[in-house]
């Protein structure tokens, strides 16, 4: 599958994207993550199952819902100790969703370990969106450079 990343995907502000994440408490993660998946899913055969999207947001906005109760009655602790658990199942969809669509997007580009547009395990882990919008806006700009100098290329 080497369809292009190009044709999947659109450029992005990584700067917008690292403050949104920040400023909607990762919110803005799950959106980008779930245009994303939209983005695969309707441009490629490597589906993300809706199913497993519906089930990660909902556990997100329960896990978020309840970490600010559990701040705001931060003196019971078993209102804590049951937000921290919700919070640990969300993560696991969360992470497992980030792992999806990272190994979806080194698929489309064609990209193996070392290339320049392989998305590193450990930075994705790290940085997210955030990379994987980087990397894309890197393929993007490369396909656009390649078209401009050599416009009978296809994109």
């Amino acid at each position: 599958m080497k369809k292009g990343l190009n044709r999947v995907f659109e450029v992005d502000s990584v700067i917008k994207t690292l403050v949104l994440c920040i400023l909607t408490i990762g919110s803005y993660l799950i959106y980008k993550l779930y245009r994303f998946s939209s983005q695969i899913n309707k441009n490629t055969e490597l589906k993300i199952s809706n199913f497993f999207i519906a089930i990660a947001i909902t556990l997100f906005t329960i896990s978020l819902g309840s970490l600010i109760y559990a701040i705001a009655h931060f003196q019971d602790l078993d209102i804590l100790r049951t937000s921290i658990g919700i919070h640990v199942i969300s993560s696991v969809f969360d992470i497992t969703w980030i792992i999806m669509v990272r190994h979806r997007i080194n698929l489309i580009s064609g990209s193996n370990k070392g290339d320049e547009l392989w998305l590193n395990p450990v930075i994705t882990s790290i940085l997210h969106v955030i990379y994987m919008q980087h990397k894309i806006n890197q393929a993007l700009l490369k396909a656009h450079i390649t078209t401009e100098v050599n416009p009978s290329s296809p994109p």
